[in-house]
């Protein structure tokens, strides 16, 4: 995820600047020392400082740990991507000057493996970082370095004075090395992260609408200049809409996909960075204004409630629900205001209120019902809303929340739906 290096960031530009001001001073310091040429050790230094820079930034600072790490099957596809192709060459010249300065390209290459490892490790337990660990960049990283090595090694061959070493010993402790590294690098970090096996071109890989649509909703959100660094595709399955992942410097949107709608979102600070004293009311007028920009469809017919989150600097949820005759309706609007008064993150569900039969089961019918059901159990609350059965048919339902008087053993939770139009029990 090296594309922030275009986005107009000045924290990056200054971290790559004075990144490669002290790097530079340590290499030629380090270089009369060891009687080493100072403008190879300043160019190989610079250039391993501006790897690190470009690739542990924070980008999204309020972001999480992912505690995921990403396996790639198609490498190929990975490495023509224009990101990987991004991640090839920034390692390029920090392992030709790094080979020529030490003289040995499997040691320059493995260090550099190594250090790309390294990297994505911490991208993928470190919060406020905001980057993902993916097996894709290690491949494509490792790739830069052996080009850049290789690259080394021919212009070492063909002057005069130059000599570089790489022989069968040293490809024999350079894979032990590298073998060793990455196992120690996997240890350390395997039990605290989920590996995702991905296809890089068949399962993750956004089409031209899909990227698009993205970009238009991205646009929407968060300005016409910013930018997106990531769009993944993740198909449909089990009867589930597939959704488009989009990620950039100043958020995050994941869209409903064919519908191309936006359904959750991180669009401004998390509570802990933008504490205040926020009223309900102010919770309310925020998130209003952000629902006629984004959501309009929200408003109509619905009714507002606000719940103050706890040790959130002063944050506030506010949320939209509609009902037609008591029964709730499946469309929901949810926003997290911080305590400052701005919009945090938003979960989104747009759906046309549906035709449904009228409802005819009391909700007294439906307790006593589900109580004669499951003895021993009490209701303990019930709902009536509108859901969809396999077919895609709309009925009303009761959803009952039921379980067992305190002190009663064992201790159980129930949900019990019923038919609200014949009392049936609802088993699918």
């Amino acid at each position: 995820m090296i594309r922030a290096i275009f986005d107009n960031e000045s924290g990056l530009l200054w971290a790559i600047l004075v990144t490669l001001a002290v790097s530079v001073g340590l290499a030629v310091a380090i270089a009369r020392r060891r009687s080493a040429p100072p403008m190879l050790s300043a160019l190989a230094g610079s250039f391993t400082a501006l790897v690190l820079a470009a690739t542990l930034y924070p980008i999204h600072p309020g972001a999480p740990a992912p505690l995921v790490c990403t396996v790639q099957r198609d490498l190929v596809g990975a490495m023509s991507s224009p990101q990987g192709l991004m991640n090839i060459a920034l390692f390029v010249p920090a392992a030709f000057f790094t080979t020529l300065l030490v003289r040995r390209p499997v040691s320059a290459g493995v260090f550099l493996t190594l250090l790309s490892a390294t990297v994505e490790a911490i991208q993928a337990v470190t919060p406020g970082v905001g980057r993902s660990c993916d097996t894709a960049d290690l491949w494509n990283n490792a790739l830069g370095a052996v080009v850049g090595c290789g690259l080394a090694f021919l212009l070492g061959r063909r002057r005069s004075g130059t000599t570089l070493v790489a022989n069968r010993r040293d490809l024999a402790r350079g894979s032990l090395a590298l073998g060793g590294g990455i196992a120690v690098i996997a240890a350390a970090t395997v039990p605290f992260v989920t590996v995702v096996p991905a296809d890089a071109t068949e399962n993750t890989q956004a089409g031209p609408a899909q990227r698009a649509a993205a970009a238009t909703a991205f646009h929407a959100f968060f300005g016409p200049n910013a930018e997106v660094t990531s769009v993944q595709y993740v198909r449909a399955s089990f009867e589930q809409p597939g959704t488009v992942n989009v990620t950039g410097a100043t958020g995050s949107l994941t869209l409903a996909w064919p519908s191309g709608e936006p359904v959750t979102g991180l669009v401004g600070p998390l509570p802990a960075q933008a504490p205040g004293d926020l009223t309900e009311d102010a919770a309310v007028a925020s998130a209003t204004r952000f629902a006629q920009a984004h959501f309009p469809w929200a408003l109509a017919g619905s009714q507002t409630r606000t719940d103050p989150q706890p040790n959130s600097g002063g944050a506030r949820t506010v949320q939209w629900r509609s009902r037609v005759d008591g029964v709730l309706m499946p469309m929901r609007l949810d926003m997290l205001v911080t305590g400052s008064g701005q919009v945090s993150s938003f979960s989104a569900r747009h759906v046309d209120p549906p035709v449904l039969p009228k409802a005819t089961v009391t909700e007294e019918s439906a307790r006593n019902a589900a109580t004669a059901a499951h003895p021993g159990f009490a209701v303990t609350s019930a709902e009536l809303l509108a859901q969809a059965d396999r077919d895609g048919v709309w009925h009303p339902r009761w959803m009952l929340s039921m379980r067992r008087p305190e002190g009663q053993q064992p201790a159980a939770l129930l949900v019990v739906r019923l038919d609200a139009t014949t009392g049936a029990p609802v088993t699918t």
